[in-house]
């Protein structure tokens, strides 16, 4: 199988080398140009749940104008996604697709926007992954993986892509209803990743704080509320009490860990779009407002301290107060 993956960081690039390494010709597309020239250079390093493989593949910033693309597996941030459309759109060929697994919802939306009905088909990935370094990722932890065409139901497509899947070692299943899917796991992610992004905590150590706890329950109800008011079912009826319980899964969210890098984060996707649904409801989510402000403020803070750690807190300071006396 001929598979180009956009957005090759810490998911993308476990399930790129791991399909590469099952035999597939896999071509990396990525916009950190440190990445992309560490795999150039020294081979993609994958380890973690599948061992270690060290892949020499293809990896670039830009898609080659001059190559066309059968399957697009899509693993961007969602802040990228309608950049990742247009670029997708040049080089996918006339019966090629995208398989989208990116967090949070609207992105099938955005991609069909450029991409057209049909072009796009939806995924969803309970795996976890980090970046360990420019062309270094690991696979944290294996969990299924759902694919499924947008309007409901299989097809020979998506069964072939799923059958790629296992063969690269992740544990697969077709969705009768992927979208359904996609919204289970925007549960999840609304649990967990910003509430690690704003403490610092892995989601494993939230049960040894009750009130932390306590607050993630409000969230996942108010969540929930929505999800009742628009008439969408969780495919899975035990996965609240599961979330609700804890558990001591040691992952750190892809959120905390673009806050570390101090890296825009995918909230307006998440709990962001959690509240603009629920406004647009009338529905109160006040919980969910409260994570959004605190987690806005967490980014600002960390993307300072590591793009500007020289920054003169007192001369800023200075300057506001000289331009009020003027």
């Amino acid at each position: 199988m001929d598979i180009t993956v956009v957005g090759a960081g810490a998911m993308g690039g476990s399930y790129g080398g791991l399909l590469a390494a099952a035999g597939n010709r896999v071509r990396l597309i990525d916009t950190w140009q440190d990445h992309v020239d560490a795999i150039n250079r020294d081979g993609l390093r994958v380890d973690g749940a599948h061992g270690e493989h060290r892949l020499r593949l293809a990896a670039a910033t830009q898609p080659d104008a001059n190559e066309t693309a059968d399957i697009v597996l899509l693993f961007t941030d969602t802040n990228g996604t309608a950049d990742a459309a247009r670029t997708i759109a040049g080089i996918l060929s006339p019966a090629g697709f995208v398989v989208t697994s990116q967090n949070g919802i609207g992105n099938v939306e955005t991609l069909e926007d450029v991409l057209g009905e049909g072009r796009v088909v939806g995924g969803s990935s309970m795996c976890s992954a980090a970046t360990i370094g420019p062309g270094h990722v690991s696979l944290t932890h294996l969990g299924p993986t759902s694919v499924g065409e947008v309007r409901g139901g299989s097809s020979d497509r998506v069964d072939a892509f799923l059958a790629a899947l296992e063969d690269a070692g992740f544990p697969s299943k077709p969705a009768p209803d992927i979208m359904a899917e996609i919204w289970q796991k925007f549960v999840v992610n609304c649990s967990a990743n910003a509430v690690a992004a704003v403490t610092g905590l892995r989601s494993g150590e939230f049960v040894d704080i009750p009130d932390l706890m306590d607050y993630r329950v409000r969230v996942v109800e108010e969540v929930m509320a929505v999800l009742d008011a628009k008439g969408i079912a969780l495919p899975d009826p035990e996965l609240i009490k599961r979330i609700c319980s804890g558990g001591r899964r040691m992952n750190r969210p892809s959120m905390l860990q673009h806050i570390r890098m101090g890296r825009k984060t995918e909230i307006d996707t998440l709990n962001g779009a959690l509240v603009r649904e629920a406004k647009a409801l009338g529905i109160p989510v006040p919980y969910n407002e409260a994570l959004v402000a605190l987690l806005r403020g967490r980014e600002l803070a960390q993307r300072r301290a590591v793009h500007e750690p020289d920054l003169d807190y007192e001369a800023w300071e200075a300057s506001f107060t000289n331009a009020d006396a003027a």
